[in-house]
Parts: structure tokens; sequence; C-alpha cells
């Protein structure tokens, strides 16, 4: 059996995974200063793509940002290798990919995100960019007459709100620039829309929402589309509609030999590191932290890039204790940024803050990541056509 080994071997860090989490990491490791390790990136999908930017996508402000994995890889001296992990062998410290090789680590970074599910059924679930043609014929359908009542669907489970609300709001602007009439609901488990913000951003978000006409059903559970077309709550109740749009469900992704939640979610403490595996983290949507969001995912990555830059005697700063949650929601007028600080359960503090115009927001980021936002803003995402290619 084939192994990948470094061909130099001071501390060798293996970061799985190609989304924000894993390039943060590895970003952040590449700009602290000491002997830095040796770092090899594998993921089975080549390219890093930016799916907060979908909503937007949708109507056409902005091209679809993809980046090459590959690529990047190389500008910061890592080794990319497009396999996917198969296993964990923590007592030996290795990992064992789809290719059928072994890969030695001193530390092992998982960031390999979750598995986006419909479980709203009949529904046009929307995940991001892949999704972007099927609502773009709904939006033919608006446009002609047929889709009079539309409703946005959030999951009950583990889900990022803010992307249903854009859309939502985005076609209501949409509707009033092609002149007709439609009717958008938006049913959330929540009790009030984006309540993870804290009470004053929902309160910014439930106004937003009256002026732009958009009805809210909160504490409600949607279950499946009917044969009307109508959306059934688990109360019985239902919701008068001609199309429905959900919102995936996230599950974790099992992987042998890391421990996992009831939905295949990963344990962990407040440092990332993975229960009862020495030398293993994880980060982003696959851990057991409660808030699913691109943002808080890079703070956890920057987090566990401090501790394994402090066991091999690199200089870093002290992480920050808590989280910060920000979120640009579109579909305003002007865009409405969101802010608030969370505790160890993912939970909004009392110091909650809802920010209009922030000039650090200015630039349009959909993510504030330390190391990897402003990498990006000195690196050309390609065009869409090159993922026939890659």
């Amino acid at each position: 059996m084939s192994h990948f080994r470094p061909s130099h071997t001071p501390a060798h860090v293996v970061i799985a995974g190609g989304g924000f989490a894993a390039l943060e990491t590895l970003v952040a490791l590449r700009s602290l200063a000491g002997d830095p390790p040796s770092v090899t990136l594998i993921s089975p999908d080549p390219v890093f793509t930016y799916r907060p930017a979908a909503t937007a996508g949708v109507f056409g402000e902005g091209p679809p940002q993809f980046y090459d994995l590959r690529a990047i890889a190389q500008d910061l001296d890592a080794t990319y290798h497009r396999v996917r992990l198969e296993s964990v062998g923590s007592e030996t410290k290795y990992v064992r990919l789809s290719s059928g090789a072994r890969l030695c680590y001193d530390h092992l970074v998982l960031a390999i995100g979750a598995r986006a599910r419909s479980t709203i059924s009949g529904a046009l679930t929307f995940r991001d960019q892949r999704d972007i043609p099927l609502f773009r014929r709904l939006l033919v359908d608006l446009q002609e007459g047929t889709v009079q009542r539309l409703v946005f669907a959030l999951p009950a489970g583990f889900s990022w709100p803010v992307p249903l609300y854009e859309l939502a709001l985005l076609c209501t602007t949409y509707a009033a620039e092609h002149g007709v009439e439609v009717k958008i609901t938006v049913v959330s488990p929540e009790q009030r829309p984006l309540a993870i913000f804290g009470t004053d951003g929902s309160h910014l978000v439930q106004r937003l929402l009256e002026e732009r006409g958009v009805r809210f059903v909160g504490s409600a559970a949607a279950q499946t589309v009917n044969r009307d077309g109508s959306l059934g709550l688990q109360s019985g109740e239902r919701i008068e509609a001609d199309r429905v749009v959900a919102a995936p469900q996230l599950r974790g992704q099992w992987i042998s030999g890391v421990p996992a939640s009831w939905w295949g979610f990963v344990p962990i403490g407040a440092a990332g590191a993975v229960d009862d595996l020495p030398g293993v983290y994880a980060a982003g949507d696959m851990t057991t932290f409660p808030i699913k969001q691109a943002g808080i995912a890079t703070q956890q990555a920057d987090r566990i890039a401090a501790r394994i830059a402090a066991s091999v005697g690199m200089s870093t700063a002290p992480p920050a204790d808590r989280l910060i949650l920000q979120a640009r929601l579109i579909g305003g007028e002007r865009p409405l940024f969101l802010r608030t600080e969370l505790d160890h359960a993912g939970r909004p503090v009392s110091a909650s803050l809802a920010l209009v115009d922030a000039e650090d927001l200015a630039d349009g980021a959909k993510v504030l990541a330390r190391h990897l936002t402003p990498y990006l803003e000195t690196h050309q995402p390609f065009a869409a056509q090159r993922l026939v290619v890659a």
C-alpha cells in the first residue's frame, strides 16, 4: 500500500476539506511567524465555491466565484491531493484515503462540511450555485403570472437561514420590477425572524420583511408540499402556495474512527479539538456547534491554527474568547448588517448588535474571515466554464 509522506519533516499538518474552514486554516498557518509546518490539503472537489454569493447570483448580481484549490495550495506551499478522506487511525496518526493510500500526520484538521439534504417533500431546495438554473425557471413562472403565491420554508433541524430570507426579499424586488403581483411568505421554526441575532437584530429583520410585504409565519415546522401546491405543517395547518422553496437541512458526514452525534456531527472542545482524539481538530458545519455559517467556521479554524502553531513553537496571538456571528443580509434597498456575540453553546449574548452600513463590510464581502478574505481579494476567481475542465 502506498503512503504519501512529506519530503521533510518538521510537524506535518493534514487538512481535510476544501471550504472556508479548511482554507482559513491553511492561510492562517502560513501567515504566522516562525518555522511553518508542512501542510497537505485533501479534497475530492478541486474547486472552492464561494457559496454565500449564490443568492445574489440568481438575480445576476455579480459573477459566480470559483477558485482553484490546486493553485491555492501551490501558492501557499502546500501539497494538494484530489482524494476523499475515508478513515482516521488516531493511535497510529494516519488517515486512509479513497485512493487506498495512507497519509501520516502530526496534526489533523477535519473541515469536510456537511451534507445538504432536501427534507420538505415537493419543495425546490436551494443549496447554492448548483440550484441557480432551477430557481431562474421559477422566476420565469413568476414573471408569467403562473406563480402568485410563493412560500419560502426553513426546515427543522440544522440549517443556515439567511439565504432563504435573501431569496424572499430579492423576489419582492424582482416582482415589482416586472410589474407582477406575488404574495411571499417565510415559514420558519424560529419564533422571530433570524432570532439568532438577538432581539434588536430580529426586530430590524421583521421591519424589513414588513416593508417589503413579506409575511412571516414563525414557530412552524414545514413538512411536505401537498397536491394542491400548499405547504403542509406538522401541526396540520396549511400555507396556501403555488410554489415552495426550501432551505436544505444539514447532516454530518460519518468518518470511520471519528466520534459523531446522532446527526453525524463531530463533538469538539472550545479550541476545536475532537473529543478523545489527540492531535485531531474539527471546524465548520461538520461539528456539533449549532450555528452552521462560514464566518463561524473560519473563526473556529483560527483557533485551531493558533493551537497548532503554539505546539510547534510558532508565534501567535491568542484567539478571541467569543465567536462573532456576522451576516450581510441583502434584498432591501440597502444591505442590512447583523452582528452578535455567541456563547460557547451558540446562543446570542446580551451585547448583541445590529449595524446598518458598517464600514468594515462596505466591500460587499459575505464572509469576513481574518486571513482568507484578504487573501481572496488578491486572487481572481475563474469562470464557471472551467468547472467542466476541473
